[in-house]
């Protein structure tokens, strides 16, 4: 059926970017004079806790939070952790959750492993979307984490969701919104994985309980490419404004493909050194645009770390 063929279509556009797979987060001593999340060594700060038999990553204090919602490659793949991490250092109380059941052991025992290939095997990812990694799945862990969030004395928080993130995302918000769910934000989103179980995603971002900041990549229709509908003329942002006039940000980041900010390959002897200044300083620059955008919904005080 058509939204069939337009959620593969997608997703493997989206999946051309990648170059190779990204080490989980390590230990170790970090380099000086490079952005903390962009060491290919990065120490990740934070750690792993439980609640009502849901793993999260844990990092930062205090009574304004953040809920991360990662991409498919699960709660460890690629930077996940390493942006968690940068906005617990900008004030915020972090919680990322384990959500995915794994793929061929995942990344971390979560989502897909780093060597899947999404542009072959994109029909078992759609099939996944449909069934086990469906968003009536995935909410109950992410409402466990939210109580998590509550009992670490949590009262108001955000939602930086990465790809799929954003569409399980979008989902949570019309479930917990008003004042404690103040903003979410995401770049490279895939609202759009709402084709996959024959959904309208304009008609969810109607139901959505906040405003977004939306940060689509490359051009519509081409290899990388996240669709029109996050644009100012598209039906999701559309929608969204309808909801909260005024209070959402779109900005297409037409150089860079989707997956960037998490999965981007920043290094190795295939990417050209001027390339990898690129995508470092689009990685830096999208981070401080969320980070503006949170401070401007009243939900981050301070000013840019990166």
């Amino acid at each position: 059926p058509p939204w069939l063929k337009s959620a593969l279509v997608h997703i493997a556009f989206a999946a051309l970017h990648l170059a190779g797979p990204l080490a989980l987060c390590t230990h170790g001593l970090l380099p000086s004079g490079v952005c903390a999340i962009l060491a290919l060594d990065y120490a990740c700060l934070g750690s792993v806790e439980l609640a009502d038999d849901v793993q999260y990553y844990h990092v930062g204090t205090g009574s304004v939070g953040l809920l991360v919602l990662p991409d498919v490659f699960g709660w460890n793949g690629g930077r996940t952790r390493a942006l968690a991490d940068e906005f617990a250092k900008r004030g915020l109380n972090v919680f990322l959750p384990k959500m995915l059941p794994p793929v061929e052991g995942g990344t971390d025992d979560d989502g897909l492993p780093p060597s899947f290939d999404n542009v072959r095997r994109s029909s078992e990812i759609v099939a996944l979307l449909a069934g086990a990694w469906g968003a009536a799945h995935a909410m109950p862990k992410l409402q466990a984490t939210v109580a998590a969030m509550r009992a670490a004395g949590v009262r108001k928080f955000g939602i930086f969701g990465l790809c799929y993130g954003a569409w399980v995302g979008f989902h949570l918000s019309s479930i917990v919104g008003g004042d404690e769910l103040v903003c979410g934000a995401s770049p490279h989103p895939s609202v759009h994985a709402e084709l996959a179980v024959g959904g309208d995603p304009a008609a969810l971002a109607a139901k959505c309980g906040c405003p977004w900041a939306l940060y689509p990549c490359g051009v519509p229709g081409r290899p990388g490419g996240d669709p029109g509908m996050y644009d100012a003329d598209g039906a999701v942002f559309m929608k969204l404004e309808e909801r909260f006039p005024g209070q959402n940000r779109t900005r297409r980041i037409t150089a860079m493909a989707h997956g960037f900010v998490s999965r981007g390959v920043i290094a190795g002897s295939q990417l050209a050194e001027d390339k990898a200044e690129q995508i470092k300083a689009a990685i830096r620059d999208c981070i401080d645009d969320v980070a503006a955008y949170f401070q401007a919904q009243g939900l981050m005080p301070g000013e840019s770390k990166l």
